[in-house]
């Protein structure tokens, strides 16, 4: 699934579409995202948002570096120099975050997983059925 921002000073070049096969073997590069403003902090917020809006499924992206960057004084403030990735970031603080993401992963599916016991062992108001089970069935089959 890909989903390419959209919205004036945002443009997109890639060769990648909805349905392409992205091999193991996949240049890194597979679109570019341009953002203009007329001026930096217009052109900065465009950028936050277009990174936002942006989803690539299926292969690493480093929307999320990017998203990291934007935020970071040096790059706002435009006083940055060619070791900024270096001094900003590390490999480490790349793992760990990793890391992080997949606790909050697990935890939100446990969030989502106890919900729905939650939801199957509530009691429900007389309905007329005798069975709450079956009113229970009834209710999650109508989708609400």
């Amino acid at each position: 699934m890909m989903q390419l921002p959209t919205g004036p000073g945002v443009r997109i070049d890639t060769g990648v579409y909805v349905g392409f096969e992205i091999s193991t073997f996949y240049d890194s590069l597979i679109s570019k995202l341009i953002v203009w403003g007329e001026t930096r902090p217009q052109a900065i917020v465009r950028m936050r948002r277009a990174l936002e809006e942006y989803r690539i499924v299926g292969v690493r992206t480093n929307i999320p570096f990017h998203q990291s960057m934007m935020s970071t004084y040096p790059f706002i403030t435009g006083k940055y120099d060619t070791r900024f990735v270096e001094d900003q970031f590390s490999m480490m603080d790349a793992t760990e975050n990793r890391e992080l993401y997949l606790d909050i992963a697990a935890l939100l599916a446990s969030l989502v997983a106890n919900e729905k016991i939650e939801r199957r062992a509530q009691v429900y108001p007389d309905s007329g059925l005798k069975s709450n089970w079956k009113w229970a069935n009834r209710h999650e089959k109508s989708g609400r």
